[in-house]
């Protein structure tokens, strides 16, 4: 008789007697017969090898043993992709990185796509900080070699808002370079966002404009008293006489670049900063006044000594755009237009009244 012909015996986990297959209770102690069926033997070719992973950082020369990370934790450089593959094979996935001397949690270094982490913001942050630095003293540097600059011209005033219209594009590169969405700077494509943004942002816009009559006055004042030190409201009154002397053609052009200048300056610290210290700070009232404590100091570096007229109306027009941003769910759209509004019809005003 063949092996597959004979009976398949069991045996009563209780009692130890034999049971036929067939029978569904043990003959001796009648209790249910509990059938174990054994395991599948998985093929030799399907066994999975386990596997080590250790990738070199091209930018500062870390080892990293992460298998979900895609950038260095150190550098933030870009590190060679694993495949699915080979993260199915890995042996174990760390759950820590030990980084200055401390051990913290990997998932702290992961760059998302939609949302800033603190360093990977403040990274961005700076470095646009570092570009609007290095073409100040070139422009500041041209401008003193090449131009007259004893007597103020309307070239002069738009060449001044160059630095500030060029340190915005690193976010945008650095977004676009990464393949992250632009929400993650608050830039969205809905017609219906863009839209509401423009309402709010022209009533951001007369804020603003209420908010610079303010400072206008305040320096009137101070200059009947005596306490105009730097000579501020000599050096507005000579600025908006050029602005009124100057061609058409010109005008276009400062406002066009001062709406550009403000489109980078929100992307900067608005779509980058603001959205950064969000995910450090839980109040949000706490990261606008940071966000606007940041704005002026940066302006004051840029113009000072007259900045110090302008350092209050710099950080209060600077705490209502943060607040209509928080307003609107982090929409920039609302307070790009509030600037470029607010740029246009100061512009104008001059142009046409002073």
């Amino acid at each position: 008789m063949s092996n597959d012909n004979k009976k398949k015996i069991n045996y009563c986990v209780y009692c130890g007697s034999n049971v036929d297959e067939n029978e569904t209770y043990c003959p001796k102690c009648g209790k249910l017969v509990i059938k174990i069926k054994p395991g599948k033997k998985i093929p030799q070719h399907k066994t999975i090898q386990k596997l080590e992973v250790s990738r070199t950082c091209p930018g500062c020369g870390s080892v990293i043993t992460s298998t979900i990370l895609d950038q260095c934790p150190i550098c933030n450089t870009e590190l060679e992709k694993i495949t699915e593959f080979k993260k199915a094979t890995i042996q174990k996935k760390p759950g820590l990185i030990f980084t200055d001397k401390k051990l913290e949690l990997e998932q702290k270094f992961i760059l998302k796509k939609e949302t800033w982490n603190l360093k990977e913001g403040i990274n961005v942050f700076g470095t646009c900080i570092y570009i609007l630095v290095i073409v100040f003293f070139l422009l500041f540097t041209l401008i003193s070699f090449q131009l007259d600059t004893t007597t103020l011209t309307i070239e002069q005033i738009v060449l001044n808002q160059v630095p500030e219209l060029l340190f915005g594009i690193y976010p945008i590169w650095y977004i676009y370079n990464k393949k992250h969405s632009f929400t993650k700077i608050g830039i969205y494509s809905n017609s219906k966002k863009v839209l509401f943004g423009m309402l709010i942002g022209a009533l951001g816009a007369i804020v603003l404009l209420m908010l610079n009559y303010f400072s206008d006055s305040l320096i009137n004042f101070f200059s009947r008293i005596g306490w105009d030190f730097f000579d501020v409201k000599s050096i507005i009154e000579e600025q908006n006489l050029v602005i009124q002397n100057a061609g058409l053609l010109w005008i276009i052009l400062l406002t066009i670049t001062l709406s550009i200048a403000a489109f980078s300056s929100e992307i900067v610290f608005r779509g980058v900063l603001h959205n950064t210290l969000k995910q450090k700070f839980k109040n949000d009232f706490y990261v606008i006044l940071l966000v606007a404590l940041a704005y002026s100091l940066v302006m004051l570096l840029f113009t000072f000594p007259i900045g110090v007229s302008f350092l209050l109306v710099n950080f209060l027009s600077f705490v209502v755009l943060g607040v209509i941003f928080e307003l609107t769910n982090g929409n920039l759209s609302t307070t790009i237009f509030s600037n470029i509004f607010f740029n246009i019809v100061l512009i104008i005003l001059i142009y046409l009244y002073f």
